[in-house]
C-alpha cells in the first residue's frame, strides 16, 4: 500500500496512579488506540492500535473516530477533525463489533452516542472518497476510459490497475486480462480483484457502471485503467481501502472465486438430487393416482 504521512504518535502504557510521578512523558502514558498530545503537536508514527483487536496496524488499515460536540461517535477518514481520537480496524465487521461491545465508550472513558448504522456510514464515506479519488485521477490524466483505449494501455504496460464495472460483461474483462498478460514483462499470476499491493497489477470491481458514470462524467463507463502516476496510485489506495472494508471477510476465506466455486458445487449437487414431491401428496398417493389415470 502507498503510505501517506499523518500526525500520529506511538502507543503507550497505562496511565500511572493518581499522585504517583512517572519518568515517562505524557504521550507515552496514553491508553493504546487513543490519540495523544504528541500527535496533536505533529509527531508521527507508523502504527496505531485497534481498540477492538488491540493489534497495531498502519494508519491506512484503520479508521479514526472522534466525538462530536453532542457526544456522538463520528468517523474521521482524513484524520483532520479536532479532539481526542480512537482507532478501529478498517473493516465493517470490526466497527460493528466495536459498537456491540461498547468499545467506544471504554476508549473515550465516558458515555457516548454510537449510531446504530455507524458501519454503514463508514462504508458510504469510503465509497464516496474512492469515487472522488477516481474523479481526480481522471482530471489529472491518470485514467483511460473505453474498451479500446484500456486495451492499448494494458498492452503497453503503463496500467497500474484495471477498473471494471461490477455489472459489466465477463467476456470484456477476460479480453482485457489477456491484453494485460500480453503487455506484462514479468512472470506473475492472473490478477485478482482487490490485490492489496499497489505495486502489482490489480482489478477494482467494487463500483457499478452508474457510479462510475457520475464520478467520471461520462455515460456507460464499463472499462477503465489507472495509469502509473501519483494520481493513479492515490486513487488505487482509496479503492483498495473500500475493498478491504467491504470484502475482507470473504477474501480471507478464499476470495470471490472460492465463493463462486462453492456456489457452483452446491447448485450441481442440488441438480443431481431427485425431485422433491409436491406438498400435500405422498409418493404412494402420487403413484396410485398415476395408476388410476392409466386404467381409465
Amino acid at each position: 500500500m502507498a503510505r501517506h504521512a499523518h500526525d500520529l504518535g506511538p502507543s503507550g502504557n497505562a496511565l500511572a496512579p493518581v499522585g504517583v510521578a512517572s519518568a515517562q512523558p505524557e504521550y507515552a502514558r496514553a491508553p493504546s488506540g487513543v490519540d495523544t498530545p504528541r500527535e496533536k503537536m505533529g509527531a508521527r508514527s507508523s502504527e496505531r492500535s485497534c481498540i477492538v483487536t488491540r493489534v497495531a496496524l498502519p494508519p491506512d488499515r484503520l479508521i479514526r473516530f472522534v466525538l462530536s460536540p453532542e457526544g456522538a461517535v463520528t468517523p474521521d477518514l482524513r484524520r483532520t477533525l479536532p479532539g481526542r481520537g480512537v482507532w478501529v480496524t478498517a473493516s465493517r465487521a470490526r466497527i460493528a463489533e466495536a459498537c456491540r461491545r461498547n468499545a467506544f465508550g471504554r476508549a473515550f472513558n465516558k458515555e457516548v452516542v454510537t449510531p446504530a448504522d455507524l458501519a454503514d456510514q463508514v462504508g458510504r464515506l469510503l465509497r464516496k472518497d474512492a469515487l472522488q479519488a477516481l474523479s481526480l485521477a481522471n482530471k489529472a490524466g491518470a485514467l483511460t476510459l473505453g474498451f479500446e483505449k484500456t486495451r492499448v494501455t494494458l498492452e503497453s504496460g503503463e496500467a497500474l490497475a484495471l477498473i471494471e464495472a461490477s455489472d459489466g460483461s465477463p467476456e470484456g474483462r477476460k479480453k482485457l486480462v489477456g491484453a494485460w498478460r500480453r503487455g506484462d514483462r514479468t512472470e506473475r499470476g492472473e490478477p485478482r480483484p482487490g490485490t492489496p499491493d499497489v505495486d502489482e497489477f490489480t482489478i477494482v470491481d467494487c463500483f457499478s457502471s452508474s457510479e462510475l458514470d457520475l464520478a467520471l462524467g461520462r455515460p456507460h463507463v464499463i472499462h477503465a485503467a489507472l495509469l502509473r502516476a501519483p494520481a493513479g496510485g492515490f486513487a488505487l489506495t482509496r479503492c483498495l481501502r473500500l475493498h478491504r472494508f467491504e470484502l475482507i471477510e470473504k477474501h480471507a476465506s478464499g476470495g470471490a472465486g472460492h465463493c463462486g466455486a462453492e456456489r457452483q458445487s452446491r447448485n450441481s449437487s442440488r441438480q443431481s438430487e431427485p425431485p422433491t414431491p409436491k406438498l400435500g401428496a405422498t409418493t404412494s398417493e402420487s403413484s396410485r393416482r398415476t395408476a388410476g389415470q392409466k386404467s381409465v
